[in-house]
């Protein structure tokens, strides 16, 4: 049977999408997929258009520094989120740096296969992802569930959507980014199925129609939910964000945890209440720095060019070589292993 057109699913305004989002209370589907039904090309959307995934995935190509650092500072600021802040901290994978190292620089890599691999071959690395990405929120969830810790949320997994979408359209100027129309459309399709894949309901699912109306939610978001929770924030949130930080140092070493966290309020419209030392101060001027000149003409894309192949070198550099973690954390604890056996 042919299932609706998300577009007729979803709900007419974006303020019913935003309230929908608040009052849903629904687990994520616990069945996951056995090793008969991977997901393959044959999962995609009925509404999904390769060129204009294409078109995502070139985005991001070019865009590789503010894609990669928002995408962080998307997820520092959903981890204030109570209900995924307790899912985290149960798991214990992010408030022990060793494991901390192998989930983000995971988490990473991971990102960046959806954003590089072909979805339309059934071999490539992009339905590897998709199907770890599933058996990680599945069985964290369910863990958490027998703990009586709760479970994961389908609206914590929309909201999820805004650690990569967010910025991108409501602080464009502030990462970096001066958008184009047909870009932020394509942009927009690339994570409406993303998010389809992963299992997020349609009528859920954080990208809308349109991008504007994706802009109109995800302001939304930030400024009645991520804003609130930010400000509010508990110890447990500071020191998961911590360690997060100081894992990521081994993948950029000029990452400064406060720099990063004042900047991230500061995208949200609130103050950082820990007043900045110097050195974290000079940090978050070298990376504003490092923003404006993405909108000189020319430097900008120059500056961009440099930064992606230093990206696209400490991706294979944190996978081959990541010296620094063996130093700190032994050769063991530090195997990226993209693909567990799961099934």
């Amino acid at each position: 049977m042919k299932r609706k057109h998300i577009n007729n699913v979803q709900t007419l305004t974006v303020d019913e999408h935003f309230k929908l989002l608040l009052k849903e209370e629904k687990l994520i589907d616990s069945k996951f997929i056995n090793n008969t039904s991977l997901a393959t090309p044959a999962d995609l959307p009925d509404w999904y258009n390769e060129k204009l995934f294409r078109e995502g995935q070139n985005y991001y190509k070019q865009n590789m520094l503010a894609m990669i650092l928002s995408s962080f500072i998307g997820l520092f600021a959903i981890i204030a989120i109570p209900d995924i802040l307790k899912v985290l901290i149960y798991t214990k994978k992010s408030n022990i740096p060793y494991t901390a190292f192998s989930r983000y620089i995971q988490t990473a890599l991971h990102v960046h296969n959806l954003y590089t691999c072909d979805p339309n071959n059934s071999d490539s690395n992009w339905y590897k992802t998709i199907n770890v990405i599933r058996w990680k929120h599945k069985t964290s969830s369910e863990r958490s569930m027998n703990a009586c810790v709760g479970g994961i949320y389908q609206k914590d997994m929309a909201l999820t959507q805004f650690a990569f979408v967010g910025y991108v359209f409501i602080a464009p100027i502030s990462i970096g980014l001066r958008n184009k129309p047909e870009e932020e459309e394509a942009f927009n399709h690339f994570w409406r199925v993303i998010g389809y894949m992963l299992g997020i309901p349609d009528r859920l699912n954080l990208c809308r129609k349109t991008a504007m109306e994706t802009r109109e939610l995800c302001q939304k978001i930030s400024t009645d939910i991520l804003a609130n929770y930010l400000n509010e924030a508990p110890p447990d949130f500071y020191h998961t964000i911590s360690i997060i930080i100081h894992v990521l140092w081994y993948f950029d070493v000029t990452l400064d945890k406060d720099a990063l966290l004042a900047f991230t309020y500061r995208l949200h419209g609130i103050k950082y209440k820990v007043p900045l030392s110097w050195s974290s101060w000079l940090n978050m001027k070298y990376r504003d720095l490092i923003f404006y000149l993405c909108h000189i003409p020319y430097v900008g894309t120059v500056v961009k060019i440099y930064y992606k192949y230093i990206i696209i070198f400490t991706f294979w550099l944190v996978q081959k070589w990541p010296v620094h973690a063996w130093m700190s954390f032994g050769k063991e604890n530090c195997q990226i292993k993209l693909y567990p056996t799961y099934i």
